[in-house]
């Protein structure tokens, strides 16, 4: 099996960034400036790196072709990863994805590293530079068609911010007549995206095939269903199944205890990965539901299913009720 992992990275001026390890061991992106193109931002650097790495990293250019001898693998399908606010990659749900993925066989695994336009505490920038991320996503998207990656048959998922990026990236490449296979938002972010229409974030569309997962609804997350398919664990509540302070309490995971429910899509989606069944839903407007269609949340996510489907998770790993 060929373990690849490869990283879409953006590098940055190191005297004015951090990562920190915190007690959860994942790691967080703090910068003392923001990147991006205000008055007091860094300049962003669009020329750096892509990179495979299970283990030692193989570096590509998106300016040059593809090397002869690369990993990657045009025969094999191709996932990539945008992670969320203050995230880096490979960080925690990097790393969770992608080895739930190569646990289940072989895969292009692409996780793009823009935590220094995202980093704490500059969430304004960062939501302005989701569409400069865009930009560079759909630069990916080309250099992987030129690598003999079919665009329909890339599937991007996207958490929080990232799942944002996605969304624009999709619209912009629907322009010039190239469309993504499916993109898959968790968790899509919701402060100031509510503010904006369908050109500013994700939307059905964007890809053949848009699935959403929504766990933090109103808050962190975007609240109306936006996507083919909208899942509502739980069932939409915003605050998850052991995310409640007395629950962290409970597994000493306090430090959590924000940004726990938003976690979640990440978490039940990479459970799925390796449980295509463990997450079933039932379609109807609001609970409790009664109808007899069921459509499965995560991996095995179905363009053959439309609306809105509801369920109800663990509290704890294993999150599928079906474990």
């Amino acid at each position: 099996m060929v373990t690849l992992m490869k990283i879409f990275k953006w590098q940055w001026a190191g005297h004015v960034a951090r990562r920190i390890k915190n007690k959860g061991n994942s790691m967080v992106q703090l910068r003392l400036l923001p990147k991006g193109d205000c008055w007091k931002c860094c300049p962003i650097n669009d020329e750096k790196d892509v990179r495979q790495n299970p283990a030692q990293a193989e570096q590509l250019w998106l300016s040059r072709p593809l090397p002869e001898g690369s990993y990657l693998n045009p025969n094999l399908p191709t996932v990539i990863y945008l992670h969320g606010f203050t995230e880096v990659a490979p960080g925690e749900s990097g790393s969770t994805m992608r080895d739930a993925y190569l646990s289940r066989g072989e895969y292009n695994i692409i996780l793009v590293d823009w935590g220094a336009l995202i980093a704490l505490p500059w969430y304004i920038v960062a939501v302005e530079n989701t569409s400069h991320a865009a930009r560079l996503l759909a630069k990916l998207v080309y250099w992987l068609i030129a690598a003999g990656i079919p665009a329909n048959t890339l599937h991007i998922i996207g958490f929080s911010l990232g799942a944002e990026a996605a969304g624009i990236a999709g619209k912009s490449l629907a322009t010039k007549g190239i469309t993504i296979g499916r993109i898959t938002g968790l968790d899509p972010a919701f402060p100031l995206y509510n503010l904006m229409g369908r050109q500013g974030r994700l939307s059905s569309g964007d890809a053949i095939f848009v699935d959403v997962i929504h766990t933090n609804a109103g808050i962190f997350g975007y609240p109306t269903p936006i996507g083919d398919v909208d899942f509502y664990p739980n069932p939409g509540s915003p605050i998850q199944p052991g995310c409640l302070p007395q629950d962290l309490i409970q597994k000493k995971i306090l430090n959590r205890l924000i940004g726990c429910s938003h976690r979640r899509a990440w978490q039940y989606y990479a459970e799925s990965v390796t449980k295509p069944g463990g997450f079933p839903g039932r379609r109807c407007r609001k609970p409790p539901c009664r109808s007899s269609e069921i459509a499965y949340m995560g991996i095995a996510a179905s363009p053959d299913h439309k609306g809105k489907f509801y369920l109800t998770t663990n509290s704890f790993e294993p999150f599928s009720i079906n474990s």
